[in-house]
């Protein structure tokens, strides 16, 4: 992959996708790179109802389908690696290191997204990727066809996740470590699937037992499942950019200020996370790009 790019889009989830859908339009052709399947996290929601254009909602993957499609339709694609490093030379010209090779960029647009904030529960890391699970594509390799799940945590993704899990036949609890924070529509949608609701029972620890995983709630006794999901939290995404290159005033949500690098999406979003938001990001941070590679 060793070559030369004007600009280099890091993650083709929406944000992403939009910045290389203008660039193309723009005569740019930027390198769009992933390192999983595009779409970010908008492949995994549910139902998406508060994007503009489908009234009657649309599955979060066919909606990650039509932006994809769109890019295709402009002369764009998505390539598949997986970025290990960002750098700024004396000369102001980026190097992003890839396990394809390196490639050298006027500018970098970074639309890495979150990750999760994992949580310290005793006895939780060695049942991480076995029964524990951060990531809901994750669970699914090893998730059976009805699986007792308990999703932890109380905001729109638990809420979401946890109704598709239900629809999914799979028998599901929500348990928060004090309230919901959910739209009301989401938890009105859970409790219409009759999926329990458990309000301030914090977990203290976890371990395998003989019939499943027990989660030790403390003086309120403990809890058997088979599978939990944790959903407490996401955070940015930008391991990847080399000190020099990472916001130093440990802002949340970073910022950037070095010329040429442009941040995009949820990376950038906060609790703001919408796609429609990350959309407008997106091609935000492509016409600041563009601008700076003229004036280069």
């Amino acid at each position: 992959m060793d070559e030369r790019q004007a600009v280099t889009i890091i993650g083709a989830g929406p944000a992403g996708m939009a910045a290389a859908i203008h660039l193309q339009r723009a005569g740019l052709a930027p390198l769009l790179l992933e390192r999983n399947v595009f779409g970010g996290l908008l492949r995994y929601g549910y139902w998406i109802e508060n994007y503009p254009g489908f009234p009657e909602g649309i599955k979060g993957d066919k909606l990650a389908a039509l932006f994809h499609h769109h890019l295709l339709s402009v002369g764009g694609k998505v390539t598949s690696a997986t970025v290990q490093r960002v750098d700024r030379d004396t000369d102001h010209t980026f190097t992003v290191t890839t396990s394809q090779g390196t490639v050298q960029s006027d500018a970098v647009i970074v639309a890495t997204g979150t990750r999760p904030c994992t949580i310290d529960i005793p006895g939780l890391r060695g049942l991480e990727g076995i029964s524990a699970f951060y990531d809901l594509f994750e669970l699914y390799k090893v998730a059976g066809g009805h699986d007792r799940i308990l999703v932890y945590g109380g905001g729109d993704a638990a809420f979401d996740q946890a109704i598709r899990l239900n629809d999914e036949g799979h028998e599901v609890t929500i348990q928060c470590r004090s309230v919901p924070r959910c739209l009301p529509l989401l938890r009105e949608r859970a409790s219409m699937r009759g999926i329990p609701l458990v309000e301030h029972m914090p977990i203290v620890g976890a371990r395998m037992g003989y019939n499943g995983t027990v989660l030790d709630m403390g003086r309120e006794g403990s809890m058997i499942v088979d599978k939990v999901l944790l959903a407490c939290g996401r955070e940015p995404r930008v391991e990847i950019l080399s000190p020099e290159l990472l916001p130093q005033n440990n802002a949340s949500p970073p910022a950037s200020s070095v010329p040429g690098l442009f941040l995009a999406g949820d990376v950038v979003g906060g609790t703001e996370r919408q796609v429609g938001i990350a959309i407008g990001s997106g091609i935000s941070s492509a016409m600041k790009a563009e601008k700076y590679v003229d004036g280069r």
